[in-house]
């Protein structure tokens, strides 16, 4: 007969807190954000000390600050709609109080004319002087003022009418002409786009200089452009390349020398690289030594487009195709966090080998390690926590999703760190 295991205390909390994480999520999905707060706040009061309570709250305070940022931008479109609309009326009223006095001011005319006519009708008749000679027409005085009058007011309204067919002509010029602008700079970014992408690891191959030169005929890309731009490319392409060598430590400002066959291959000039190089390397002295992340992932292409991904947001990034090539790495090296995939099908250690490995190293011990899958699988997922890894993000995700976990990691390691030197 089996015998059932009793819980420990700190058994006993685990359930507690996994049972209230489950609530968190369930609140999360729901967009119930605030309820899912109070859950975490009790959460960390059974446990203080549990990661996955600091993930999620995270987690929600990227979620809160994303929707205050909606329903304030949303705010901001509702009242900018609003003020528009509100000017709108307030032109129209007073076009419409223009026409309104404009017209009165004319019946006010028609009016005294009228009354004109009346007094002549009663004033007595004056004696005919006859000219047998000479007749002249008899025109009557109300006919005269009141074709002018209504002439007036007819040229009133055609002049309206003309300044409004003006003005929307006007408006669809100034329309194509920001049309011909839009579709000018898209065509150049779509060219300056495919250049970077040519000179991405430096000089040309002759197809890709058949490729460009399609390209540029297929842009309209004037000889003056393509100079320009080119130019461009290639200076941009060479900071990439070097800061990309400086993170991996390839290259160091003690090094330098070894930073002429960069310049060949992106064909930089000795003015160019002599001032872009004096600012990078300066750059890089005076800054203070950015966080080291490791990241290992089979998919070539995937890898390469997180690791520009955290690059661009100042990360340090040292990349790896295979656990065998970062577990080199890693054994004389401590990033400060690590970031894997669970299925490694090139590496002999898959993602959770990996990971024993990498704790069994004492500078390793602590440090954050994340995982990365493009599995489902509940199993799966409650391996890797059960091993104790401290976060684990499901393919695909947004940028944002990643740079939040990899910062709150960073921020509870850092905290924990502080806490564990205090009580030294």
């Amino acid at each position: 007969m089996e015998t059932m295991t009793e819980l420990t205390p700190r058994d006993d909390i685990k359930k507690k807190v996994s049972e209230i994480l489950k609530r968190v999520d369930r609140l999360i999905r729901a967009g119930e954000l605030d309820q899912a707060i109070r859950e975490i706040i009790q959460a960390k009061e059974v446990d203080p000390k549990n990661v996955y309570i600091f993930a999620y709250e995270e987690r929600l305070t990227f979620l809160k600050d994303e929707h205050e940022k909606h329903i304030q931008e949303e705010q901001t479109r509702k009242a900018a709609e609003e003020a528009a609309r509100k000017r709108d009326e307030e032109a129209r009223r007073l076009a419409d109080e223009e026409l309104e006095r404009l017209r009165q001011e004319e019946l006010h005319r028609q009016e005294e004319l009228r009354k004109q006519q009346e007094v002549r009708k009663h004033e007595p008749k004056q004696p005919e002087v006859k000219q047998p000679e000479v007749k002249k027409p008899q025109i009557k005085p109300k006919e005269a003022p009141a074709v002018e009058s209504a002439l007036s007011l007819e040229d009133l309204e055609r002049e309206l009418r003309e300044a409004e067919a003006e003005l929307r002509r006007k408006e669809e010029e100034a329309k194509r002409q920001a049309a011909t602008k839009t579709i000018q700079s898209d065509r150049l970014v779509k060219y300056k786009n495919e250049l970077l992408k040519a000179w991405e690891d430096g000089t040309l191959t002759p197809f890709e200089e058949t490729q460009l030169v399609e390209f540029q005929t297929k842009f309209g890309i004037t000889p003056e452009e393509h100079a320009r731009l080119t130019k461009e490319a290639q200076l941009e392409s060479y900071l990439q390349a070097f800061r990309e060598s400086w993170s991996s430590g390839s290259i160091t400002p003690e090094r330098a020398s070894e930073l002429n066959d960069l310049r060949t291959r992106f064909q930089i000039t000795s003015e160019e690289s002599d001032r872009l190089e004096a600012e990078i390397l300066w750059e890089v002295r005076s800054e203070t030594p950015p966080t080291t992340l490791a990241i290992i992932d089979d998919d070539t292409k995937f890898l390469k487009v997180v690791s520009e991904t955290l690059r661009d947001a100042k990360y340090s990034v040292r990349s790896f195709s295979t656990s065998d090539d970062a577990f080199k790495y890693l054994k004389d090296n401590k990033p400060d966090l690590i970031i894997s995939d669970i299925n490694l099908e090139t590496s002999t250690m898959g993602g959770f080998s990996f990971y024993e490995k990498v704790r069994e190293l004492d500078h390793l011990h602590n440090i954050p390690f994340i995982f990365l899958s493009g599995l489902t699988d509940e199993v799966l997922i409650r391996t890797g926590k059960e091993l104790g890894v401290d976060d684990y993000v499901t393919k695909p995700f947004s940028d944002e999703t990643l740079l939040a976990t990899i910062r709150g990691k960073l921020k509870r390691f850092r905290k924990l760190s502080q806490i564990t030197e205090k009580n030294k």
